[in-house]
């Protein structure tokens, strides 16, 4: 799957900067319609509100995932876990 162009050669504090603005203006559309809890403001929060808090943590988990792949930290984990695996059947038949 391709990634849009937008993204693809975005470095992460930027994004994280458009998470961190849409989050923001997700939350002032979401204590706007608590503040005058009329048809409007309710229909806008739960629309565009929602939409922008949805994209702003597609975002987020986005720079994480692809930031930990740059970086190794995720094979490196699974190195670790897989090492743990195989020390505990050892160590089991140590103490039997």
């Amino acid at each position: 799957m391709k990634l849009p162009r937008i993204v693809r050669g975005r470095p992460s504090k930027s994004l994280l900067r458009v998470s961190v603005i849409l989050t923001l203006l997700g939350l002032v559309l979401m204590a706007w319609s608590i503040l005058a809890p009329t048809p409007m403001p309710v229909m806008l929060a739960m629309t565009v509100g929602q939409g922008f808090g949805t994209l702003a943590f597609g975002l987020f988990v986005f720079v994480v995932l692809r930031d930990l792949r740059q970086s190794g930290a995720a094979e490196r984990v699974a190195r670790e876990a897989d090492a743990a695996e195989q020390a505990e059947p050892e160590a089991a038949e140590d103490g039997a």
